[in-house]
C-alpha cells in the first residue's frame, strides 16, 4: 500500500522531494502553501487538494505522514501537530530553532512510536556512506578538516549586503527570523551532520562568528573547534564567499572533509547542493597499510531521491530503521554550542549530549 502524504510547503528545496515523489509509490494527497501559485504545479502534477492552511493539510483523512518543507522557524509547531495527529514525520533542515525543541519532537515521536526524520539528504550519497564505512577502518582519528565554502552573489565581506540579511522594520533580517542564523545554520549545518555522521560527537567546542556591523545580524563566516573524546580536534568552517572559480568543480562551491587516523586518511567532497543531478562527490582514501591512495568513483546520484527512499519504505515497514529520531537534535545541539561559545568571545563549551 502507498503511503498517504500532506506536503508542507512548495519553495525551491521542494521540487527535489516531488521530484522523488512522483518515481517512488507515494501519494501526495494533499499539498499547503501560503502561495498557491507556488503550489500549483504540484498540486496539478499530483492531483493533490491544495490547503492554504497547514492544519487543514494535517487533518486530511487517511494520511500516513506529513512532509514538513518550509522554513526552519515553522518547524516546532508542524512537527508537533503532526506527531499528535499519529503522523509519521519527515522535516527538512535544520529541524527547529533551538536544540531543546528537536529533543522534544524525537522524544514525542519516540513515545508514540512513530518514524521522525531530519532530511539530512547529503549522508545518503553513495560516496559518503562509504566514507562512513571507511572511517571505521582509519582507527584513532587524529584530527578532522571540515569546511563548506558557498559562493555568494555579491562580496558580504566588504560589499552591499543582500536584502534578505539585513534588518527590515522588524528588528531583525528576514534570514534570522525564519532560518534562525547565517552560514552556521544554513551550510555548516550540513557539514556539522555529516561529522557527527562520519566521527561521532564531539565532547567540547569553541567557536567564532564574523557578522558586518550595522545592517545585518547574520554571520557570513563561522569557524569552530572541536575536541573528540579521544582527543582528536576538529577544524571548521562555513563561509560565504565571492570566489566564483574555487572547489574541485571550479564553481565557487568547496565543500568537504579531510580525516586523519592512525591508519589513513580520507578526503571527501560533495558537489553543489542544488546541482547533485551534474556532478558525483569526491572520495579518496589512503591506506598505510599498503601506502596506496584508492580513488573511489561512483553514479551521478539525487541524494534528496536515495533520501525520501529510504525514509518512505520506512514508513511504509512502520519501522525507523537505522537513521534514529535524534539525528536533528544532535545537529541543532552542535550548531547551538558554536554559535553559544561565539557570543562568549570563543569561551570552550562543554557538550552535553541528550541523545
Amino acid at each position: 500500500m502507498a503511503n498517504r502524504l500532506a506536503v508542507i510547503g512548495a519553495g525551491g528545496i521542494a521540487r527535489f522531494h516531488f521530484d522523488a515523489f512522483a518515481d517512488l509509490n507515494v501519494e501526495v494527497r494533499v499539498i499547503s502553501d501560503l502561495d498557491p501559485e507556488r503550489a500549483a504545479p504540484y498540486v496539478q502534477r499530483f492531483r493533490a487538494r491544495y490547503a492554504n492552511d497547514w492544519r487543514d493539510a494535517l487533518d486530511e483523512p487517511g494520511l500516513d505522514a506529513a512532509v514538513i518543507l518550509t522554513p526552519s522557524a515553522c518547524h516546532y509547531e508542524m512537527c508537533r501537530a503532526a506527531l499528535e495527529r499519529g503522523l509519521h514525520v519527515v522535516c527538512e533542515k535544520t529541524l527547529t530553532l533551538s536544540a531543546d525543541e528537536s529533543f522534544s519532537l524525537a522524544e514525542a515521536a519516540r513515545g508514540k512510536g512513530l518514524c521522525f526524520y531530519t532530511s539530512y539528504m547529503k549522508r545518503f550519497f553513495s560516496a559518503a556512506e562509504k566514507a562512513r564505512a571507511l572511517a571505521e577502518s582509519l582507527g584513532h582519528i587524529t584530527s578532522v578538516y571540515c569546511r563548506t565554502y558557498q559562493p555568494t552573489l555579491a562580496n558580504v565581506y566588504s560589499g552591499p549586503i543582500p536584502a534578505f540579511h539585513r534588518r527590515d522594520a522588524s528588528g531583525s533580517s528576514p534570514m534570522r527570523r525564519l532560518a534562525g542564523g547565517g552560514v552556521l545554520i544554513a551550510g555548516g549545518s550540513h557539514v556539522c551532520d555529516l561529522l557527527l555522521h562520519f566521527v561521532g560527537k564531539p565532547v567540547r567546542v569553541t567557536g567564532r562568528l564574523f557578522e558586518r556591523p550595522g545592517d545585518s545580524d547574520v554571520d557570513f563566516v563561522a569557524h569552530a573547534m572541536m575536541d573528540l573524546p579521544a582527543d582528536g580536534v576538529v577544524h571548521f568552517e562555513a563561509n560565504w564567499h565571492p570566489f566564483d572559480r574555487i572547489g574541485p568543480n571550479r564553481d565557487g562551491w568547496d565543500e568537504g572533509f579531510e580525516i586523519n587516523g592512525a591508519n589513513g586518511r580520507i578526503v571527501f567532497q560533495t558537489p553543489m547542493w542544488n546541482a547533485p543531478e551534474r556532478r558525483a562527490p569526491i572520495l579518496r582514501h589512503y591506506d598505510t597499510s599498503t601506502h596506496a591512495w584508492t580513488e573511489y568513483t561512483f553514479p551521478i546520484e539525487n541524494p534528496f531521491h536515495r533520501a525520501e527512499a529510504h525514509f518512505q519504505k520506512q514508513i511504509a515497514l512502520g519501522e525507523q530503521g537505522p537513521q534514529d529520531r535524534y539525528t536533528g537534535y544532535r545537529a541543532d545541539c552542535l550548531l547551538e554550542a558554536i554559535a553559544a561559545s561565539a557570543r562568549d568571545n570563543g569561551m570552550p563549551l562543554e557538550l552535553a549530549w541528550r541523545a
